[in-house]
C-alpha cells in the first residue's frame, strides 16, 4: 500500500481538485493496474491524501511498482507531493 499526501496549488474549488484527481486516478489505474482513491481531506480544495493498493506475491516487484507511481506523480505539475509512505501488508490464510 502507498499513501500519498499532496497539495494541489492550482485548485480553486472542490470541482478543480476532483478534476485533477479523477484524471490522475484514471491514468494510474490504467498504467499500473492498481486501485487508488482519495482517503482523506475530501472537503479541502487544495489538499488530498491518496491510497494506492496492489496485490503481488513478490514484495520487491510490488515496491518497485509503488516507487514508479511516486515518480509518475512527481512529474505531474498539477500537484506537489508532501509525503509518501509505502507499507507492506501481510495477510495469512488459515
Amino acid at each position: 500500500m502507498l499513501v500519498i499526501d499532496c497539495h494541489i496549488p492550482g485548485s480553486l474549488s472542490l470541482k478543480d481538485k476532483r478534476h485533477v484527481l479523477r484524471s490522475l486516478t484514471d491514468r494510474i489505474r490504467r498504467q499500473f493496474n492498481v486501485s487508488m482513491c482519495e482517503v482523506q481531506y475530501q472537503d479541502q480544495w487544495q489538499r488530498s491524501r491518496l491510497a494506492v493498493v496492489l496485490v503481488n506475491t513478490e514484495w520487491p516487484r510490488a515496491r518497485h511498482t509503488l516507487e514508479n507511481i511516486i515518480g509518475f506523480l512527481e512529474r505531474d505539475r498539477r500537484l506537489n507531493i508532501l509525503d509518501t509512505d509505502i507499507q507492506q501488508l501481510h495477510w495469512l490464510a488459515d
